[in-house]
């Protein structure tokens, strides 16, 4: 399932009053100009939140996993000329 979103919070998943946080991680590459910032992770859980302390046009991509299975794969990909940075928390 491949997914993409751009927004600065955003949810993926099912969460039900079982549902705990078991990984939080702040992601955060500094601005290069004129370039766009790109990084992969991997994560796993069965649902995920993404808030980008930017408040940009920033994008996160589920390029494998995501809902329905055990683990999540995302791309970050910065605004150019922008930081890129994150807070990503995992959810089981």
């Amino acid at each position: 399932m491949k997914s993409s979103v751009l927004s600065s919070t955003y949810f993926f998943g099912e969460q039900t009053k079982d549902t705990r946080i078991i990984y939080q991680d702040k992601v955060r590459y500094e601005a290069i100009p004129l370039k766009k910032r790109v990084k992969t992770y991997t994560y796993n859980g069965t649902a995920i939140s993404c808030y980008d302390f930017q408040n940009s046009e920033a994008s996160v991509n589920i390029t494998a996993g995501g809902i329905g299975y055990k683990y999540v794969e995302l791309r970050l990909k910065s605004q150019r000329s922008y930081r890129l940075e994150y807070a990503i928390e995992i959810y089981a």
